[in-house]
């Protein structure tokens, strides 16, 4: 079903059975975010055997206040609502490929810290890049006008949350 058949069936729905219209902004963000987050996923996966999760810890790394691009796998887990089981998988992954390296903690000699290396700020600011123009393409079709609304709107929306 495209995005017209959609809102035709809407148009047609039983107003005895929902009388809200809410549907209409609902429906269509979690289909867009769904299909977002999975045309995201793919492409990472194709194009640069990433996560969703290990570009989320290369970018957290990446603007972290500490010019070295380090933080503590605690630091990350916190900012990233992982688990410590979670993050301890991720960084074993980017380990692997090179993208992050453990160094010795000198605070804390039970932990180790986590430093993005230059080959993993390299396929960060590319696959950014490449994130980057999916998403214009998928917004291709909306203004630069309609994008602020859009925006404007859903922070607005976003105010009852903590984020």
């Amino acid at each position: 079903m495209n995005a017209n058949e959609l809102k035709l069936r809407l148009d047609n729905k039983d107003k005895e059975t929902c009388s809200s219209d809410i549907g209409y902004v609902v429906l269509p963000l979690i289909i867009l975010s769904q299909k977002l987050l999975s045309d995201i996923s793919k492409l990472l996966d194709e194009e640069f055997n990433l996560s969703n999760s290990e570009l989320d810890v290369l970018a957290s790394l990446h603007s972290s206040q500490d010019e070295d691009h380090t933080l503590t796998p605690t630091q990350l887990y916190e900012r990233l609502f992982f688990s410590s089981g979670g993050m301890t998988k991720v960084l074993n992954k980017l380990q692997i490929k090179e993208f992050i390296i453990r160094l010795e903690n000198k605070e804390d000699k039970r932990s180790k810290l986590v430093q993005l290396t230059p080959t993993g700020i390299e396929i960060l600011k590319i696959a950014l890049a490449d994130v980057t123009k999916l998403e214009e393409t998928i917004f291709s079709n909306v203004n630069d006008n309609e994008r602020k609304q859009l925006s404007n709107l859903l922070f607005k929306t976003l105010t009852h949350y903590e984020v």
